[in-house]
């Protein structure tokens, strides 16, 4: 993976770079989560009772929710020497190592089953491109969460596209290139996070 120089860092969650924007804490985020849970089951249930509701859609889901997930997890995504923070106008996140002086540009993607993203330069151009995977988790109340990444996403899809995750894996080379981490819950892969970071620092 390409790395650029650390011409900066910060251990707080708010600095420049990042136009001053907080990360949520590990609390919060897992009440936001339980917020779009009670959202997505309403419309469910909505949907179940007058084939009129089908017109009303899921929400998409929060930058601030998906951007903080990947910056408290980096050290279980990227590793125990990395570390997260918001990119400003450079990229969502930017993520960094201090012992290599190295810093790559994360742009981040969420959503359940069957919504699409779009794809835009911005993320082609990005050292790495991480999407979060709900799949039906957000409209049940529970099940799996996947981060999957892919190093150089411009390497495979070469102008800016819109696309669902069965569409994304089967543009050529992607399969191969991404690394998929499968969590049971989003609870579990912030203790994840937590434990790869502990390790890590322990002497």
């Amino acid at each position: 993976m390409k790395r650029t120089r650390l011409v900066e860092s910060s251990d707080s969650p708010m600095d420049v770079a990042g136009g001053g924007r907080k990360t949520l804490t590990v609390p919060e985020i897992l009440d936001l989560e339980a917020a779009l849970m009670e959202v997505f089951r309403t419309i469910r249930d909505l949907r179940a009772r007058s084939a009129a509701t089908r017109y009303i859609k899921f929400p998409p889901l929060p930058s601030i929710f998906s951007e903080s997930i990947v910056i408290v997890t980096t050290p279980a995504l990227f590793g125990s020497g990395w570390k997260g923070r918001y990119g400003g106008s450079v990229a969502d996140v930017i993520i960094e190592n201090a012992v290599t002086a190295s810093a790559l540009k994360v742009e981040v993607k969420a959503t359940g089953k069957h919504a699409f993203q779009e794809l835009k330069d911005k993320d082609l151009r990005a050292d790495a491109l991480v999407w979060l995977r709900f799949g039906r988790r957000l409209e049940l109340g529970n099940g799996p969460i996947e981060a999957a990444i892919i190093e150089a996403p411009g390497k495979y899809i070469r102008k800016q596209c819109r696309l669902d995750v069965r569409r994304f894996e089967a543009v050529a080379g992607i399969l191969e290139a991404q690394r998929v981490f499968r969590f049971d819950s989003l609870a579990a892969m912030l203790r994840a996070a937590s434990a790869r970071e502990s390790a890590g620092t322990a002497i």
